[in-house]
């Protein structure tokens, strides 16, 4: 399994969309109990800037996106959105591993926040990642070279 990422581009737009939809609506149903298509549309086109996002492609098949900056005194993990059909295939183990190593190598830590009701959290949690602080909905986690 190759996995690797592109700059992302106004034409993976609707791609994002549709992937955005598919990856969150089991976490909003179990956290909020509702889906509301119109607002889930508007959260996306809130937060999507092809100029800052890429495109993740397992064997070269567009899969999932995200967003991840690198800060002078850490590493940012925006996103990590992968469409359910590549889950639980180590895609986002991979690309957080490597983004870990970065992070190594620079000797800064890793953040990211997720909803409470996100199945991703176990993921987070094996790799290391620690909760350090929690809202109404999210828990924001962090890795860092003490740790893992």
């Amino acid at each position: 399994m190759n996995i690797t990422t592109r700059p992302a581009l106004e034409v993976d737009t609707d791609f994002a969309r549709t992937v955005h939809h598919h990856a969150y609506y089991d976490v909003v149903i179990r956290q909020y109990g509702v889906w509301e298509e119109e607002a889930q549309d508007e959260f996306f086109r809130n937060d999507w800037d092809p100029r800052l996002f890429e495109i993740i492609r397992c064997d070269g098949v567009p899969c999932g996106y995200t967003p991840i900056e690198d800060r002078s005194n850490e590493i940012q993990v925006h996103e990590l959105v992968i469409s359910p059909l590549f889950q639980e295939k180590g895609i986002g183990t991979q690309l957080l591993r490597s983004v870990i190593e970065r992070a190594k190598a620079r000797q800064v830590p890793v953040r990211l926040e997720t909803q409470h009701a996100n199945r991703a959290v176990t993921l987070y949690r094996r790799l290391g990642f620690r909760e350090f602080e929690r809202t109404e909905t999210h828990i924001v986690m962090e890795w860092s070279t003490g740790v893992g």
